[in-house]
Parts: structure tokens; C-alpha cells; sequence
């Protein structure tokens, strides 16, 4: 069985809806980001024992030549012997992914941390779930889908789209951030028509893997 640890159901909510249940393939909504996804992780496995984790779900890009949508197989994080046997199709890059402990919100940050560690993205659990799994001696495939380049500034606080504890919408902070600055409003809705777009690239992603996983493991 493959395990697709997903930290967040919009993230997730793309494959969720396609997803054959007849495949060897379970799908955890860890439900928290950063490292309390860790922590949940360690529950599901106190159940189930997959026979390789796929940590998927966003990132921000640190490159300039990434573009909302793109795939990136995290080979930092993920198990060499899996990552030498995928046959990967356009649209997938493959390098390393740095786990921040914030959301990215300045594009210089972006671009310095990318110059800095010459990594593709950031996210916020990949190096946390990496570490659970290092430790139940499973292996692991990081997964991730570019939600915003680096080229962009978020154009709201994260505290004002997601709370940082739950990793849950906050639609009364984000209403209230956006009445008071509507010069985020055109922002925004790049952000959510970008996340969109990584919602439908991530399914289709994890959909040209699976076939291809599930004769590996």
C-alpha cells in the first residue's frame, strides 16, 4: 500500500475527488502544516504501515524559471533507488526542496534563499515528514507542485489566508485584510487562480506516479 500524506485539504482536494479507491493507494489529510504534520504522520503510521509515504502537497518556487503548475520530485527527500526507476514526463523537475518554518511572503526572500541553497522550493513539512519516516525505516517520495513563483510577494499576510496552527482557511481575516487594502484584491485572485491551477497539476502529477509506484514498491 502507498500512503499520499497531504498537510492540507485544498492541496489535496483535486486527487481526492478523482482518486479510484480500488488502487493500493490511501490518501492522509494530516490536517496541520509545518512541523505538526509530523506529529500526524506518526499517528497514521501508528495504524498503517504503507509500503512508501508520498509527502505531496504546494511550494513556493525559489528559481526563476519555475512557473505555477510545475512538478518538482524533492530528491533531497526522497528515496534514491524510487527516484532512479521514474520515467517522468514534461512539466516535472527534479532537485532539492528546502522545509522553511513560515510561509515565504517577500520575493527577494525567495530569490536569496534560492541563491543560497541553489534548492528548487520551499514548502513547510517536507523535511519534517522526511524525518518520521528516516525514523520507522520507510521509504519516502516528496511530491510537490509550484503554487507561486518567485518572482511574487504574497499578496496578503499568510496569517490572513490560512491559520498557521490548523492550516484552515480564514475567510474573516482575509475579508477584513482585503477591505482594507484593495490594492491586494487583483493579487489575490492570481494567488487563487495559481493555487487552483496547482491543485489540477498536483492530481494529474500523482496520477502519471502512481501506475508507475505501485509496480516499484
Amino acid at each position: 500500500m502507498i500512503a499520499i500524506a497531504f498537510a492540507l485539504e485544498f492541496e489535496s482536494a483535486f486527487f481526492r475527488a478523482r482518486h479510484d479507491p480500488r488502487l493500493r493507494v490511501a490518501v492522509w489529510l494530516l490536517g496541520t502544516m509545518g512541523a505538526g504534520a509530523a506529529e500526524s504522520l506518526k499517528k497514521k503510521l501508528l495504524q498503517n504501515r504503507p509500503a512508501l509515504v508520498i509527502s505531496a502537497g504546494f511550494a513556493g518556487a525559489l528559481q526563476p524559471d519555475l512557473k505555477a503548475g510545475d512538478l518538482i520530485i524533492g530528491k533531497n527527500y526522497s528515496d534514491p533507488k524510487i527516484v532512479a526507476q521514474l520515467t517522468l514526463g514534461q512539466g516535472w523537475r527534479a532537485g532539492d526542496i528546502l522545509t522553511e518554518a513560515a510561509i515565504i511572503e517577500r520575493a527577494e526572500t525567495k530569490r536569496r534563499l534560492g541563491q543560497e541553497t541553489g534548492c528548487l522550493a520551499g514548502d513547510l513539512e517536507t523535511s519534517h515528514l522526511a524525518r518520521i519516516c528516516a525514523e520507522q525505516n520507510l521509504p519516502m517520495l516528496s511530491v510537490r507542485c509550484i503554487s507561486d513563483t518567485a518572482a511574487e510577494d504574497m499578496p496578503v499576510p499568510s496569517g490572513a489566508l490560512l491559520n498557521p496552527a490548523t492550516g484552515r482557511p480564514e475567510p474573516f481575516q482575509l475579508f477584513r485584510h482585503l477591505i482594507a487594502n484593495p490594492s491586494s484584491v487583483a493579487g489575490f485572485n492570481k494567488l487563487f487562480k495559481n493555487a487552483k491551477l496547482a491543485q489540477t497539476r498536483l492530481a494529474k502529477g500523482l496520477d502519471e506516479l502512481l501506475p508507475q509506484l505501485l509496480r516499484i514498491v
